[in-house]
């Protein structure tokens, strides 16, 4: 119980910062650069197995939202979108990712939870960036 109030009060700091950083472009580009970057890590893929594609397509909604090119989501849905991913990238969160084992456990909840919330607009956005995928294949 504990350890789900510290996850919770964690990620409310990261709701506010994201609120500021989707309206700044460059930051928000720095983070998602920095998030990609994160997982580059050998150990970061292998225990994120069955959560990577979900974390990159969070980050490429992120992407494409940040550059204006996708809008159709809710302010809500992209500030938490976006505040997962600075959980994700925060080495300092309710279980600090130094600690083996446990350190992904809970960024692998707030993924999860973010999915689950947001799932609907995120299917939009997958749908749309196949769309746009068969327009540029088309085209090219």
């Amino acid at each position: 119980m504990l350890k789900k109030i510290k996850v919770f009060m964690y990620f409310r700091k990261m709701l506010k910062r994201a609120r500021v950083l989707i309206a700044d472009e460059s930051e928000s580009g720095n983070m998602v650069q920095n998030v990609r970057a994160k997982l580059q890590k050998d150990d970061i893929q292998e225990a994120l197995r069955g959560f990577l594609d979900k974390i990159q397509a969070l980050i490429r909604l992120v992407d494409q939202y940040r550059l204006g090119n996708y809008r159709d989501i809710s302010k809500k849905s992209i500030v938490m979108v976006t505040a997962g991913l600075l959980y994700f990238l925060s080495p300092v969160d309710a279980i600090p990712d130094f600690i083996a084992g446990l350190g992904l456990v809970d960024d692998i909840a707030v993924i999860g939870y973010i999915w689950k919330t947001v799932n609907n607009e995120l299917q939009q956005f997958l749908s749309w960036e196949e769309d746009e995928k068969k327009k540029t294949d088309t085209i090219g």
